[in-house]
């Protein structure tokens, strides 16, 4: 006769808490997809490829909510890669493991701050020297993800053998030499880095909504501008029929965008061996 025992029991739980997660991302990403249908067969894909977001007309134009979304990302990336691959590569090639082990707990706290904290920074002190701007919402955008390209770019070029460094200085090079083929053996892990980065960018909404004014309007560094999240999250208690459908599609579009780069930021890990 089959019996449970203990083990069974605590196998049968493990394998339960560890296919939950996998079966809510599933049924989150089979919601966003039955409502977007609906939406875009409704709207047509022709009104959602336009530039014109007006709700109250019954326009539901994303390309401009796009541009919005890839141009804040991109001087975000801009202004954080610099810095947290300067920071990786001091930290991992330089520093002392006293300076490197409190540096890492620093940036792993500032990864750790709630994005609503470092919303109410840029309010006090981006936002009355830019306005809410473009500018505003890439400069708190950056701070956001610096960590995350910092700590896993550092984790990657700790990964490189000693040995090669080492060589690489007894034929006489120059440290930025020596730094260079460090990251030359760490490109794989620092590109999933960078994209890890990029996907948390575009997924961010309660910070960049703060400081980033939500008017939907063409990028220009001192005037507001809106992205695909923090239009989710300004208009979604408000929206019914028609506009809902339609904020459902932009979270869709997120989705699918953080989805692939996240698979590809992996498998990048994965090839450098993090």
């Amino acid at each position: 006769m089959f019996r449970w025992n203990r083990e069974r029991w605590f196998w049968m739980g493990a394998i339960g808490l560890g296919l939950l997660p996998i079966l809510a991302t599933f049924a989150l990403a089979i919601f966003l997809f039955w409502n977007a249908a609906g939406a875009a067969a409704q709207i047509g894909m022709r009104e959602l490829a336009t530039t014109e977001w007006l709700p109250q007309q019954g326009r539901y134009g994303v390309a401009r909510l796009l541009i919005g979304t890839l141009a804040v990302t991109a001087l975000a990336l801009g202004m954080a890669v610099p810095f947290g691959l300067s920071a990786a590569g001091y930290l991992s090639l330089y520093a002392g493991r006293k300076v490197r082990a409190a540096a890492n707990a620093a940036m792993g706290l500032l990864g750790g701050i709630p994005s609503v904290v470092i919303g109410l920074w840029g309010m006090t002190w981006i936002v009355p020297l830019f306005g809410n701007s473009w500018i505003s919402a890439s400069l708190v955008l950056a701070l956001m993800i610096t960590p995350t390209i910092t700590l896993l770019s550092g984790a990657a070029l700790r990964l490189v053998p000693a040995d090669l460094l080492e060589a690489s200085r007894a034929l006489g090079v120059s440290e930025a030499i020596v730094a260079r083929v460090a990251f030359h053996h760490a490109r794989w892990g620092i590109l999933g880095a960078v994209v890890l980065g990029t996907s948390r960018a575009l997924g961010e909404a309660v910070a960049v909504s703060m400081v980033a004014g939500n008017v939907v309007s063409w990028p220009n560094l001192m005037r507001p501008i809106a992205t695909l999240t923090t239009t989710l999250i300004v208009e979604l208690d408000s929206a019914a029929g028609s506009h809902r459908d339609a904020l459902y599609l932009l979270a869709c579009i997120v989705l699918m965008a953080i989805s692939t780069l996240s698979v590809f930021g992996r498998a990048a890990q994965r090839k450098a061996g993090i």
